[in-house]
């Protein structure tokens, strides 16, 4: 069973869906960053850069977005190109063979159709194309490409071929259209007012992408909670429920118009509790947060986010429930793929992965690791790739990603750490401390200092390695007085003069 519990709060949104009541994805929106992909802008082309196959595109924001020359619609071939609409149109007579210099295609100060693909991450600007996108409940309008396809995830052959028939009879000429999943089983009178709807939108931003002046907005996309409805509360979720009785309004008012039948399945939530504690959302995310996930069988798995890629590492644990290696192995690693693909969709976890499972013996058993992998991975609607099973019992996978995963989005790197996870030991500090001191007195003639250091590193110099500091004393002459600061971060120390309580500059 699937639910979607949606928390709409003053200052920001979060969605959650659940399978089986546990969940299965987070989506938090802050009103003070709310995400632009979907959005159609104007764009000034700002520079372009052969050696990156890449351009940089003012649309009205502080940071220029990127567009690389494979998400421009028609820059393929050769010959001569033109604009039409804000988009790349080939002239008939050009051989389409391979893709040109995207300095052959725009030119700086030329002005563009973009549509937002990815929201900015880190120091990267958004990421933009050129293959403008217009989602409707049934459809999506393509009107930059002529490509006409059914979802994927509607399986059955039959269906399928009775999409195509319905497209190709209703497609308008020299655009694209796709089913979308909720298409199926629908009516052609279904798809055509989606259709009606979605090219009167497209009408409306070609004639702003003609009349407005510099970079601007064309088109707004959907607000966070009415993406979702329109599109993923299809008819295989079972329920949403909602905290916020203007929210309701609005997705009922959706519904109205696009989906009657599934009104009956939205619900106002009014308790005195919040939603997402009713429903055991918060306590979910709080685990998301945690580097080890605990799996059933007594085995965990830890998950760490580099810079580069994310490493999971699987261990067995409390687990030694079989009766021999090679099962206990089996076991605890078909358990880690079952949860590595829930936490991989649910934090969002992006680019490259490894998954370092533990080596089994036996080629057969390997499969059913493999197939058990993607098997899980099914629900989830970012693009996945998984490589095989390598003889050190890892697996590399890549996963889509558009937004900050959950990490991000509800955390900020550690002050005292910067992020490393690490800080040096107090018997680092404290033979550091030391050394500063000897170079000190090498340089100053001052006869007595107060060293202001953590209260754990003041412990040591008081206790254990008292010894060394008064033999730093006795060979330099000198008098040091040991003060603790409790708001000290471990790797903080100060001298000061003993006379001036100044601190000495060394």
């Amino acid at each position: 069973m699937k639910e979607f519990v949606i928390n709409a709060g003053p200052l920001e949104t979060r969605i959650a869906l659940l399978e089986e009541k546990r969940l299965a994805e987070l989506s938090i929106e802050r009103h003070e960053s709310k995400s632009i992909v979907g959005n159609i802008y104007k764009g000034r082309v700002e520079s372009v850069v052969p050696g990156i196959q890449a351009a940089f595109i003012d649309i009205g924001f502080d940071k220029n977005g990127f567009l690389y020359v494979s998400d421009i619609a028609g820059a393929e071939g050769t010959g001569d190109f033109e604009f039409v609409d804000g988009v790349v149109r080939q002239h008939a007579h050009s051989r389409r063979e391979h893709r040109p210099s995207i300095d052959k295609i725009l030119k700086k100060n030329q002005y563009i159709m973009v549509q937002v693909s990815k929201d900015k991450l880190g120091t990267k600007g958004v990421r933009l194309t050129n293959f403008i996108t217009l989602p409707g409940r049934y459809l999506v309008l393509m009107p930059t490409v002529t490509h006409l396809g059914v979802s994927r995830k509607i399986e059955t052959e039959q269906e399928r071929d009775r999409l195509r028939r319905i497209l190709q009879q209703i497609r308008p000429k020299g655009v694209g259209i796709v089913t979308r999943t909720a298409g199926e089983g629908r009516r052609t009178t279904d798809f055509r007012k989606d259709l009606n709807y979605l090219a009167k939108v497209w009408n409306k931003v070609k004639a702003r992408m003609e009349s407005m002046k510099g970079p601007c907005l064309l088109h707004e996309d959907m607000g966070a909670i009415l993406r979702v409805v329109r599109d993923s509360f299809t008819n295989d979720v079972g329920k949403l429920t909602v905290d916020s009785e203007v929210e309701y309004g609005r997705i009922v008012s959706f519904l109205d118009g696009f989906a009657p039948n599934l009104k009956k399945r939205c619900k106002l939530y009014q308790g005195k509790r919040p939603i997402f504690d009713k429903f055991g959302v918060e306590e979910e995310i709080e685990k998301a947060l945690r580097r080890k996930v605990y799996l059933k069988s007594g085995g965990y798995i830890c998950i760490d986010q580099t810079e580069a890629l994310v490493a999971i590492d699987v261990n067995t644990g409390k687990f030694t429930g079989a009766k021999h290696l090679e099962e206990t192995v089996f076991q605890t690693n078909m358990d880690a793929a079952a949860e590595i693909a829930r936490q991989v969709r649910l934090r969002d976890l992006g680019g490259i992965i490894v998954i370092d499972f533990i080596d089994m013996r036996f080629e057969q058993n390997r499969r059913k690791l493999i197939n058990k992998l993607q098997e899980s991975l099914k629900a989830d609607r970012a693009k996945t790739t998984v490589s095989e099973v390598s003889e050190l019992g890892m697996i590399e996978m890549t996963r889509k990603r558009v937004k900050h995963n959950i990490m991000n989005a509800l955390s900020q790197p550690c002050p005292y750490c910067e992020g490393s996870g690490m800080v040096r030991s107090v018997t680092t500090m404290t033979f550091d401390v030391l050394r500063t001191l000897q170079c000190l007195f090498c340089k100053s003639k001052e006869k007595s200092v107060i060293l202001q250091v953590h209260p754990d590193v003041a412990r040591r110099l008081r206790a254990e390695n008292k010894h060394l500091l008064d033999g730093i004393m006795q060979r330099f002459d000198r008098e040091i007085t040991v003060e603790s600061v409790s708001d000290f971060h471990i790797h903080d120390n100060r001298i000061l003069s003993a006379r001036t309580r100044k601190e000495i500059d060394g």
